[in-house]
């Protein structure tokens, strides 16, 4: 497959050569990707570059609307997924159909790597909340640079270090925070810094912020509500803005 190629394509799956991109539309012309690649995403920045080259040769781009689960709790694992366009969320849920988000991911994050290490099967679901691109990473590949490159091997382990850190961050706020605190937290974590500085987060919902804090819809709008009162913060488009340090306390 070539830079400049018309290609066709079977359930929107396109396989990438190193050097070669490409975005669903029936027929396609790949593009170059210098403004893409494994090297962007956090996961991957410390792998060396061939094993890059390697990885990204063997991937694949699909596409998936919106609300789509890419994985099923307890489902094989038998890929690594990258976001490249668009948004998603791990949860998990119970018999009652409570769910509780354990982590969002967006252009640039990986997800389902950890299935790959250890062989054992999904531990959440995965859902689109938007229409997203995700490069696929195979098993095989997958694991055939890790255990053949130190490189990648060690950077594996420091990626994986830092998101224990950040679970048992979590674990804590969730036991020793109260509801205000957990909604704060997660506005000023989940913000980021636009060109005309202000500070904004990604879309979320009363419902999605209550899955992810462990707390009920109601009470998160009863205090959004009152932060927008209060002149804190700032809605659009499910989008909060922060217009002021958030107190300590409520």
């Amino acid at each position: 497959m070539k830079n400049g190629e018309l290609v066709s394509c079977n359930d929107r799956d396109i396989t990438l050569n190193q050097n070669s991109w490409c975005r669903f539309d029936g027929a396609l012309t790949l593009p170059d990707i210098s403004g893409f690649s494994l090297f962007n995403a956090f996961f991957f920045r410390d792998f060396p570059a061939d094993v890059l080259d390697k990885l990204q040769s063997a991937s694949t781009l699909r596409n998936y609307k919106k609300n789509t689960v890419i994985i099923n709790l307890g489902d094989d694992s038998q890929a690594a997924y990258l976001i490249v366009d668009g948004s998603a969320y791990a949860y998990t849920d119970d018999e009652n159909g409570n769910e509780y988000i354990v982590n969002s991911f967006g252009p640039g994050d990986c997800f389902g790597e950890l299935g790959l290490l250890d062989g054992k099967p999904r531990t959440a679901h995965v859902v689109t909340t938007t229409p997203c691109e995700c490069l696929v990473i195979p098993k095989a590949d997958f694991q055939r640079c890790i255990f053949a490159t130190p490189e990648a091997a060690s950077a594996t382990i420091r990626s994986l270090t830092g998101r224990i850190r950040t679970m048992t961050d979590d674990v804590s706020c969730l036991a020793m925070l109260d509801v205000y605190g957990r909604i704060a937290r997660l506005i000023k974590n989940s913000s980021q810094e636009t060109t005309d500085g202000k500070r904004v987060t990604s879309r979320m919902t009363h419902q999605e912020i209550a899955n992810r804090i462990g707390s009920s819809r109601e009470m998160v709008s009863k205090i959004v509500k009152d932060l927008i009162v209060g002149g804190y913060i700032a809605t659009d488009k499910q989008k909060i803005y922060l217009l002021k340090d958030l107190p300590e306390r409520w």
